[in-house]
């Protein structure tokens, strides 16, 4: 028997860069290209794990196999919306010819968990 694991969420969080979605653009061929500002200088610090639980995978369907969630502290609301982009797993914005190019994921609408801000990620194909 194991007596000395100690199981604290605080050390499953990891660096979240996010870059709010500014608008679009369109390239000569007429293509929308999503415009964004620059990502945050440090990183945030969240939990975020892959989406699993039936609930989820019942609304997601699918989709639930690309998508991460976080359950980020309520006093975060209003910071991030739909389309912003987030960089997750290791990836950064460092690099990047264009705010948002190295992005692996987007933002579905924050949804509000009473205390807390419940996040969904959707990760970009062909990222």
């Amino acid at each position: 028997m194991i007596t000395d694991i100690n199981f604290n969420p605080n050390d499953w969080k990891q660096d979240v860069y996010i870059a709010s979605k500014t608008g679009v653009t369109y390239d000569e061929d007429g293509n929308e290209i999503s415009t964004y500002d620059k990502p945050n200088e440090e990183p945030y610090k969240f939990n975020y794990q892959p989406v699993n639980t039936d609930a989820d995978i019942a609304e997601f369907g699918e989709n639930a196999k690309i998508m991460k969630k976080a359950v980020i502290p309520i006093s975060c609301k209003g910071q991030f919306k739909e389309f912003d982009v987030a960089y997750l797993d290791g990836v950064t914005p460092e690099g990047e010819a264009n705010n948002g190019d190295n992005a692996n994921y987007r933002l579905l609408p924050p949804r509000d968990g009473n205390a807390v801000i419940i996040i969904y990620f959707e990760k970009l194909t062909g990222k």
